[in-house]
């Protein structure tokens, strides 16, 4: 599918000009390493086009405008290279899953998509900082996940140390994922490669490999996890949403980065994303633990919002991201004193 979305594009229907925004937003349709279904490099695209119908109470939306939101115009040269890449990882991809190693073409597939997916990496950390160092807080808007990492990089750049607050089904700790360096897989093994991010706190985790499942005994605190399984058992047994969000505030440092996937919510919150997984979290969950990042005095420093991809009607999908979205951004800048929740 192509894209048709203009330059002068409004997130959320807000007229605001980049040099007058807050808050900057960075999309990246970029979806070549996915082991399952293809779709996440129409999430920018989506969200932009569902964010015109996100139904907004009118104080907040004054408080939107008040704080100016802008997103860069969709990169339709890496949306390109990506549908190109793609056509080699499916087949190198299937055919690793099955069982089959095809070494040369491993090694030549492998050495291409690495060398893209790092000029991708260079190209979201550059305008990061471009922007950042303008005083611009600063999102990512995915794409699958790895996309997220030339932001943190940038962020690494700024800040001396902080934490990771990661909503997802999946850990994203695999060292180099079916051998890419850049996996959708491996975005926080990568960022733990920052000396600067100090904790990461990972919530509604449900799926995770045994390597994973040991990285995370081994950072010896560094990486706490939330998994789903436990968040449900302590509700079932009468703990309050809130008391489990003082928990993760707890851990968490006061500078943090948020790093969402759309699969920490719940499956059907998001049928369309490449690895749906039962279980998960409603949105009023993750709006409230936004929420208590800002009570409890954090300072959101930067986010990614990643892994949503349109439907068949390329509505529900696309709402639900347009919503945490608009919460993201607003939460980030209430924690920087940008608006008054």
């Amino acid at each position: 599918m192509k894209l048709h979305t203009p330059i002068s594009a409004k997130l959320f229907g807000i007229s605001c000009p980049q040099k007058d925004a807050s808050v900057i937003i960075i999309p990246v349709p970029w979806e070549v390493t996915v082991s399952s279904r293809s779709g996440t490099s129409l999430g920018p695209e989506s969200i932009l086009k569902a964010s015109y119908e996100l139904d907004i109470i009118r104080h907040e939306y004054k408080k939107a405008e008040e704080m100016g939101v802008a997103i860069l115009p969709i990169p339709h040269d890496w949306k390109t290279l990506s549908d190109t890449l793609r056509h080699h990882t499916v087949g190198y991809i299937h055919a690793m899953e099955s069982g089959f190693e095809k070494s040369s073409l491993k090694k030549d597939i492998v050495k291409k998509i690495d060398h893209y997916a790092f000029q991708l990496k260079e190209d979201v950390k550059a305008k990061a900082m471009t922007h950042l160092q303008k005083e611009k807080m600063v999102g990512v808007l995915g794409g699958d996940n790895s996309v997220s990492l030339g932001l943190m990089e940038a962020l690494a750049n700024m800040h001396d140390d902080f934490g990771i607050l990661q909503i997802d089904a999946h850990a994203g700790l695999r060292k180099a994922y079916r051998g890419f360096t850049y996996s959708h897989a491996s975005i926080m093994h990568n960022a733990l490669q920052l000396t600067q991010v100090t904790k990461l706190v990972q919530v509604g985790l449900r799926s995770y490999s045994e390597e994973e499942a040991k990285r995370i005994t081994t950072e010896k605190g560094r990486i706490v996890p939330f998994l789903d399984r436990d968040l449900k058992q302590k509700i079932f047994n009468g703990t309050s949403w809130k008391e489990i969000c003082d928990g993760i505030m707890a851990t968490l440092p006061d500078k943090v980065y948020i790093s969402f996937d759309i699969d920490g919510l719940d499956a059907k919150l998001c049928p369309s994303t490449g690895t749906p997984v039962p279980g998960g979290l409603q949105v009023d969950e993750v709006c409230y633990l936004f929420e208590q990042v800002v009570s409890a005095g954090k300072k959101i420093i930067g986010f990614d919002l990643c892994e949503v991809a349109p439907g068949e009607n390329m509505d529900w999908d696309a709402q639900v991201g347009s919503l945490v979205l608009y919460k993201l951004a607003m939460m980030m800048g209430a924690s920087q004193g940008k608006i008054q929740l």
